[in-house]
């Protein structure tokens, strides 16, 4: 029997020779792919970097562990904080071996594009699979095409990170694009303008949402009367929480910017922070030097699932301030919770607003204007309501299972060799 091989940007940890660490909203996404994937495939194999022990003691509390009675099973093919002069002079050669080796016995071969152009590792996975004859399914899940422009405007990058970037990093990750629809079976893109732009009419290149969501993590019509309840409470301060990484790109300091600019002006807003990462000393300094202890509160990562949903249990809506494009599996899962989004306006979530009427847009890259859109949802108790609502119904149109079912479909239809006995 041929494998399902997925080969994944994002590290794993090994503990043993059948356990892995797996950041826990990913692994409840294979544990899904295991249940909707061909029944004549044998296994899942992940092919992926491996995580250092540091970044394993970091993140430990938002991982889960996988073992391979679960039907994964993982290769960690290189270290995943390996320079690029070291990955191409002791990893290279091998990770092409270990490659070709995964892929002789693939029935077909789940990857996507190269961010990481220094460390090509997708690039060799696709250029490889093709060369074999393998059938690809390829997914982007970001448009990064205004990047550049974005972490030039916010200073971020020198001028020669931006013509580096314009002239050499845009064009590898565009060719990449390019080539996919022309040599992939099956091209899913998170982006309705990057079907348009590159898929130019293609039957097999599809706008995909990968949710991570299932209908049991949604708020039930119980629950959800409640929150409508509490949110309406003449008199209650407005709850907002950011769950996730604490990485600079994710702008979580506008966030609490926002939040100093409101209780300037006399408005009771908190602000939960859920996460880890680098960031979070600079955070913890800024909440500190605005005097915000009152209102703004750092958690540490939990497990997703029902640790995540009791810290948000008590939250109004979430808050989305990303620097660059970005595509957070948080705006369902707080969709799912009965938490509208208040975000800056780049492309996915302009998108999500259009189409969930849940999410309340605020001009990039700017705090006042973020403050500004809390304010009135704040005062707007209604129109908060209205959209709580509007998240729960979009969540639940769009579990996993549902869009498994929807990648399976067009699999059976665009994919070659790929039986009819797929659920």
């Amino acid at each position: 029997m041929k494998s399902y091989v997925i080969a994944l940007q994002g590290s794993v940890y090994r503990i043993d020779a059948d356990t892995w660490a797996v950041e826990s909203a990913y692994s409840h996404h294979l544990i899904e792919l295991i249940s909707s994937i061909d029944k004549s495939f044998s296994e899942i194999v992940v092919i992926c970097p491996a995580m250092s022990d540091e970044a394993y003691a970091r993140n430990r509390l938002s991982l889960s562990e996988m073992k391979r009675t679960s039907g994964v099973s993982f290769i960690t093919a290189y270290p995943e904080n390996v320079s690029p002069r070291v990955f191409w002079t002791r990893h290279a050669a091998r990770l092409l071996r270990e490659i070709k080796s995964t892929l002789r016995h693939a029935g077909i071969v789940h990857s996507g594009m190269s961010s990481d152009i220094w460390r090509p590792f997708m690039a060799m996975v696709n250029v490889t699979a093709w060369s074999m004859g393998k059938p690809v399914l390829f997914i982007v899940d970001i448009d990064f095409r205004m990047n550049t422009w974005r972490l030039r405007r916010l200073g971020v990058w020198s001028r020669k990170n931006y013509l580096t970037n314009r002239l050499f990093h845009d064009p590898m990750r565009w060719t990449q694009l390019w080539l996919a629809p022309r040599l992939c079976d099956l091209v899913l893109l998170k982006s309705p303008e990057l079907v348009r732009d590159f898929g130019k009419g293609r039957a097999h290149v599809k706008n995909f949402l990968d949710t991570v969501h299932a209908s049991e993590h949604i708020l039930s019509d119980n629950a959800l009367q409640r929150r409508l309840e509490s949110l309406r409470q003449p008199g209650t301060p407005l709850k907002l929480a950011y769950f996730g990484r604490l990485v600079p790109y994710k702008g979580v300091d506008k966030a609490i910017e926002a939040v100093g600019i409101l209780r300037a002006r006399g408005l009771d807003i908190r602000l939960s922070i859920i996460g880890d990462g680098p960031c979070r000393e600079a955070l913890s300094r800024q909440i500190a030097d605005g005097g915000l202890q009152t209102a703004v509160t750092m958690l540490p990562s939990v497990a997703y699932g029902e640790p995540l949903f009791a810290a948000l249990a008590d939250c109004h809506a979430s808050i989305a301030t990303p620097l660059r494009e970005d595509t957070p599996r948080s705006a369902f899962d707080s969709m799912a919770r009965g938490l509208p989004i208040i975000a800056f306006d780049i492309a996915y979530f302009t998108g999500l607003a259009e189409q969930s009427g849940a999410v309340a847009l605020a001009t990039w890259p700017d705090a006042q204007s973020l403050a500004g859109e809390i304010a009135a949802l704040s005062e707007d108790r209604e129109r908060l309501a209205e959209m709580t609502s509007n998240a729960v119904a979009f969540a639940r149109a769009n579990t996993q299972p549902i869009w498994l079912a929807r990648r399976q479909q067009w699999t059976r239809e665009h994919v070659r060799g790929y039986t009819e006995q797929a659920v």
